[in-house]
């Protein structure tokens, strides 16, 4: 399914240098130095796995969580919490062995070059499916809003993620429209 393989992908990066980086934190961390191309693919299966059952289990998960999330609204606050912790247990672990023997580079890569990758590897109509998306979540996220209380502070928060999620995309579409894109996907 290229949905997971498609994230798996947003792991890898090549510097200035051409050096081929594995992110295993998104843009704001450290990334490691894969050191050949067999490597390369032996991550790259594994956080499609990864991503295969994490994900999987999570959107398949949630809706069952609704209605003891509607009850008590701070479970969502508990549960979010628990995703981001679990996230980052798992991904230790699973790329512990790999991890332990790869350098890391020097530097992180500048925000406008990890960008300009991800503008390189999708087209131009998926960046803008996505802006869109990230933007009709952050409007049903002030809906949410409205309803004051422990929703206010849930709404807040889809609005804080999806607005977040709609800069990146809307960053990465400037890229792609000023030609500074990395790659060559149309």
């Amino acid at each position: 399914m290229r949905y997971f393989t498609s994230i798996a992908e947003e792991s890898f990066r090549t510097d200035d240098e051409g050096r081929k980086l594995f992110y295993i934190g998104g843009p704001l961390s450290q990334p490691y130095l894969t050191p050949d191309s067999a490597t390369e693919k032996r991550l790259f299966r594994k956080m499609t796995w990864y991503h295969r059952v994490f994900l999987s289990a999570l959107i398949l998960g949630a809706p069952f969580l609704y209605f003891r999330i509607s009850e008590r609204p701070w479970l969502f606050f508990v549960f979010l919490a628990s995703v981001i912790v679990l996230e980052s247990v798992i991904l230790r672990l699973l790329f512990r062995s790999d991890l332990r023997t790869m350098p890391r580079s020097a530097s992180r890569l500048p925000l406008r070059t990890f960008y300009g990758s991800m503008a390189g590897r999708h087209s131009k109509g998926s960046l803008v499916f996505g802006f869109i998306a990230s933007l009709v979540f952050a409007l049903v996220g002030t809906v949410i809003s409205l309803a004051g209380g422990w929703m206010l502070a849930i709404g807040s928060t889809v609005v804080m993620f999806s607005g977040l999620c709609a800069v990146v995309y809307g960053y990465a579409l400037r890229l792609k429209g000023t030609g500074t894109a990395l790659g060559n996907s149309q």
